[in-house]
């Protein structure tokens, strides 16, 4: 998109000097906070890598602030409100059915480079063409570390009763309908605005979001303890798109150069710094506070609740045209194959 979000640039992070009236601007949005890893060391090492290997025809500005509430995203590119945008599949799971997948209980790990590579071969493999989303071109997907069950009670979360008999933050998606199908009374909302419920104790838990997200959002500091699942019950993902608009307007040839740090090399990046985050946030959990391991007792309570969700998943995506189990053989194989690496 060539002019109308000149004013964007100038107040958010321009990756270059001025572009010349040629080159093809893309406005990304990154609705985390500024500063947080994502805009900072995701999408815009992404944007300084399109504008190498487009000879600076193709320049990346990320606005200052975010231009869209998170659900918002998707609508937003198509919209025209910015030309570029991460979008959580947890928002657009309806719509992206293909993609959500990767927001399946114990489909994924806690190794977010694994995740991502996965979730990009299995799009490759049995989405891109069964179940594109429209208006925009895929750029990426990538999948944070799995999540964990964190306590702000003296009592650790062990079993589905301790979990369910107290009031849980939980990211909107799969794990958010598992507990409010066994009762619990969930509060649910996107990630960047668990802070203040977490911190005015609103809750007595959370549960959907990786160790560094943890960290990040500033929410450790309420909880006294984190029960560690061997698999994961949630491991959050995006998309990443550009409009197609904006898309068509770049030639063919810094397409195929822009797709060159794309894909499969972006779900890298971004699982790189997704795992180095997340390990630090772990160093700092296991200096602060008590971390038990689930029982296997507890990890098969989960799976029982778990299966409903993975076979309406499953139903869902072939109704689509989706090779649903070949999908899903593939991502959680590819996750255990390079997990394991």
């Amino acid at each position: 998109m060539k002019t109308p979000y000149l004013a964007c640039a100038a107040i958010g992070l321009t990756l270059t000097a001025p572009a010349a009236d040629a080159a093809t601007r893309i406005v990304a949005n990154c609705f985390f906070p500024a500063q947080h890893f994502n805009c900072r060391d995701v999408m815009a090492a992404w944007g300084e890598e399109v504008e190498r290997v487009t000879d600076r025809r193709v320049r990346v500005n990320i606005p200052a602030k975010s231009m869209a509430p998170p659900p918002e995203q998707l609508a937003s590119v198509r919209g025209g409100v910015f030309d570029a945008a991460f979008q959580f599949n947890g928002f657009i799971a309806n719509e992206a059915t293909g993609g959500a997948v990767s927001l399946l209980p114990f489909s994924g790990s806690a190794d977010a480079r694994a995740n991502s590579f996965a979730l990009w071969r299995t799009w490759e493999a049995h989405l891109a063409d069964a179940d594109p989303i429209e208006g925009v071109h895929m750029l990426g997907l990538f999948v944070a570390p799995g999540a964990d069950f964190y306590s702000m009670t003296d009592t650790p979360i062990t079993s589905v009763d301790e979990m369910t008999g107290r009031k849980m933050w939980a990211l909107p998606g799969v794990t958010a309908e598992m507990l409010k199908q066994e009762g619990s009374p969930v509060v649910s909302g996107p990630a960047v605005q668990m802070t203040e419920i977490v911190q005015r104790g609103v809750v007595d838990g959370f549960v959907g979001i990786p160790a560094s997200d943890a960290a990040s959002f500033n929410v450790l500091p309420y909880a006294t303890s984190v029960t560690r699942t061997g698999r994961k019950i949630f491991t959050p993902s995006f998309s990443f798109f550009v409009g197609e608009e904006t898309w068509n307007e770049i030639s063919a040839e810094d397409q195929a150069a822009i797709m060159s740090v794309s894909g499969e090399a972006f779900a890298e990046l971004a699982g790189d710094v997704w795992n180095r985050e997340e390990g630090a946030a772990w160093a700092e959990i296991e200096a602060e506070m008590e971390v038990v391991d689930a029982s296997d007792a507890f990890e098969a309570e989960l799976d029982g609740l778990a299966r409903p969700f993975v076979d309406g998943w499953l139903a869902e995506a072939a109704a689509k045209g989706i090779d649903a189990e070949a999908a899903l053989e593939t991502y959680t194989g590819t996750v255990a194959e390079l997990s394991a690496e």
